[in-house]
């Protein structure tokens, strides 16, 4: 074999790890997604109608939602300029997803959003340590001007057609006792509410499980689960959790 056979040889060797791996890899995001959406098929038996989608970033909740619920009418709501175009432009000609570029919180203005590195991970609070040392790659930021309203004022202005269930969807990175603040007659016509919740201070004041399960319990809101619930780096604790609180006024429950 010449020099030339073997390179050429090693070369489509290397090609073909290099697919495999692309495969593999590719299979595996594949088996997430699915497991992903199978954990939140448990919303597909309440009749949900219309979803807003608080805290939307690029519209990734808003796609899980057209596949689990895809009858339901989503409002999917994104203060920062870059994200909310990307969240737009991807939903720009689907009649069952309206946009608004707007933080909810329980006033209403002008207010300076930390923009993170990682979007996901931008707040109007500031981030914690512990949310720097878990995350690192989001820990760089700017600060952004951003429109907020209150809920209950949108809806009231807004006067989106309610079709259905009512489920709400909070994703506000520590900020979600001001939505609720600023929410509590939206709420109260909600049939299910899904909030991401922390056991630990990942934004700097802000309210933990306890407070959030308080703040809806007097809204005649039940706790009862998580659908997901991630762990931290190390995986020695239990950092914030996705909960579900059901309206006991409007749902028969148990």
């Amino acid at each position: 074999m010449n020099l030339r056979s073997a390179f050429h040889r090693s070369l489509g060797a290397f090609g073909l790890e290099l697919r495999l791996r692309r495969n593999l890899e590719a299979a595996h995001r594949r088996a997430q997604q699915q497991a992903e959406r199978e954990r939140w098929r448990l919303l597909e038996g309440h009749g949900i109608g219309t979803i807003l989608d608080v805290g939307a970033n690029e519209g990734q909740f808003a796609a899980l939602m057209r596949e689990v619920c895809p009858e339901a009418h989503i409002y999917s709501f994104e203060p920062l300029p870059e994200v909310y175009a990307r969240l737009e432009a991807a939903y720009r000609d689907n009649p069952m997803v309206a946009t608004v570029n707007l933080a909810l919180g329980a006033e209403a203005g002008v207010v300076q959003m930390n923009r993170s590195d990682f979007s996901p991970s931008s707040s109007l609070l500031p981030m914690a340590e512990l949310h720097r040392q878990e995350w690192p790659q989001s820990a760089g930021h700017t600060q952004v001007p951003v429109r907020l309203a209150r809920l209950d004022d949108w809806m009231a202005e807004a006067r989106p057609v309610l079709q259905g269930a009512l489920l709400v969807k909070l994703d506000v990175q520590g900020y979600e006792a001001s939505v609720i603040e600023g929410a509590q007659e939206t709420l109260r016509r909600a049939h299910l509410v899904v909030s991401e919740v922390s056991f630990y201070e990942l934004y700097e004041g802000q309210p933990l499980f306890a407070e959030i399960h308080a703040r809806m319990a007097a809204l005649g809101f039940r706790f009862r689960g998580n659908i997901e619930q991630h762990h931290s780096q190390k995986c020695n604790r239990i950092l914030f959790a996705d909960a579900v609180f059901e309206n006991t006024q409007l749902v028969d429950g148990i």
